[in-house]
């Protein structure tokens, strides 16, 4: 998808409501569940099981009992209009980074999640990197909170790809 500008220039991000709107008014009746749309798409590429490449250091900073690194890829690009929108959303401070087009933090109690959203790829492709220092055992909140943050990415117009775990 991402190489064929053909494709790429018809798929567009929707919510699920917005297809079934969609998929009903063209007679389709009503939209299957996920689990068998995803019967649909057979072109599933198996990847290697490998332990997760370690970015940063080892140890997690003082007070954290584990840190956790994630890149999520994306297909499709921003306009500048919406990456403002993400920095206003996210309050990225003035300046951020020079590598970086927008960042956040959240922290849930004593936990932390950082992110940086970037050009990648020689600025083929958009990443979302994303930092989790954890004090607590709520590995089931990194999932959440990446989740949100992929469906933010998604109704600003980029398409997930693939989500990496690197430590």
């Amino acid at each position: 998808m991402r190489t064929d500008p053909e494709l790429l220039s018809r798929v567009v991000p929707t919510s699920r409501r917005e297809a079934e709107e969609v998929y009903r008014a063209l007679d389709g009746g009503r939209l299957p569940d996920e689990s068998v749309l995803r019967t649909h798409v057979l072109d599933h590429h198996p990847i290697a099981s490998a332990p997760p490449l370690r970015l940063g250091p080892a140890q997690p900073p003082a007070g954290f009992h584990e840190r956790r690194v994630y890149r999520v890829l994306f297909a499709k690009d921003l306009r500048a209009e919406q990456v403002t929108s993400l920095r206003t959303a996210w309050r990225t401070p003035a300046g951020g980074t020079s590598a970086s087009a927008a960042s956040g933090r959240l922290d849930t109690g004593a936990d932390q999640v950082t992110w940086e959203l970037r050009r990648v790829g020689n600025h083929l492709t958009w990443c979302l990197d994303v930092t989790v220092l954890l004090t607590t055992d709520a590995a089931e909140a990194v999932g959440a909170t990446l989740s949100y943050l992929t469906n933010v990415l998604r109704q600003h117009g980029l398409i997930p790809v693939t989500t990496e775990r690197f430590s």
